[in-house]
């Protein structure tokens, strides 16, 4: 199967806090909703999205605003939620790609971002 991204994908481990806002993200205004909060870590990342094991449970379609260190600089990047899941026990691609890796929490949040990290390589991480 050939790589349809757009951009180069990177193995990581970075701490990650992120904000969801339930709700259809055609209507949510992200200005005035109170977000839940989470927390997990970015196991996956390109400019256009990150990969997160987390043990929060999130919903497909929702906005979210993932907080993190890239090239040892804070960054926060919203998004919308394009899968979740699972990891352990779980027959989809996105899970079965991480079921190798050693992960303590039990799920994964596949978030494409609305606008692009500015580039970076595998050394920034």
């Amino acid at each position: 199967m050939s790589e349809k991204r757009k951009y180069r994908r990177y193995a990581c481990d970075i701490k990650t806090t992120f904000e969801f806002f339930e709700g259809d993200p055609d209507t949510v205004d992200v200005t005035i909703t109170i977000p839940s909060n989470g927390a997990g870590r970015i196991i996956d990342i390109s400019r256009g999205g990150v990969f997160i094991a987390s043990n929060d449970r999130v919903s497909i379609s929702n906005i979210i605003r993932v907080s993190f260190a890239l090239k040892k600089e804070k960054r926060t990047a919203e998004g919308i939620i394009v899968r979740t899941g699972l990891l352990r026990n779980n027959p989809s691609e996105a899970a079965l790609r991480f079921a190798n890796r050693k992960v303590k929490e039990d799920s994964y949040i596949a978030v494409r971002f609305t606008d692009p990290l500015p580039d970076f390589t595998d050394k920034d991480l």
